[in-house]
């Protein structure tokens, strides 16, 4: 006989409150998918979160945030580093893909405003390389 495991259930519920016919459905639903985020919250472990920059940071809270997590940062930790006590499996499972797939559109938007911003301050991004070895040079200001 086959079970679903947490996961799968909190993602069947997910897609219920999606497509639900009325207000009556989808509040159910979302009651289910509490009671489904509770239990699987019963085995929750502090994880450190360490991310590339601020914005891949707030992407993760706000993940976080829509699953009723409570992320936080210990006084003297990096700006760009998120606490969290989560379950392993929610972790593996539902968070981190979620966070990644949103991670990949980011980077990839941060990438375009560049380019563009870059292409309209001058359109040659060309670099001079120069062979031979590196001169220690020092700036000096008259």
């Amino acid at each position: 006989m086959y079970t679903m495991n947490i996961l799968e259930k909190i993602r069947k519920v997910e897609a219920l409150i999606e497509r639900a016919a009325n207000e009556g459905e989808r509040e159910s639903a979302i009651q289910a998918k509490l009671r489904l985020e509770k239990h699987s919250q019963s085995q929750e472990i502090e994880y450190t979160i360490r991310t590339n920059d601020i914005w891949h940071k707030k992407l993760f809270v706000a993940i976080c945030h829509k699953y009723g997590l409570h992320p936080y940062r210990y006084s003297r930790q990096k700006y760009t580093t998120a606490m969290v006590k989560i379950s392993k499996d929610f972790l593996d499972g539902v968070v981190w893909p979620e966070y990644l797939r949103y991670a990949d559109i980011l980077e990839n938007l941060i990438e375009d405003v560049a380019t563009q911003m870059i292409s309209k301050i001058h359109k040659d991004e060309s670099e001079v390389v120069i062979e031979g070895e590196i001169a220690s040079s020092r700036s000096t200001t008259q």
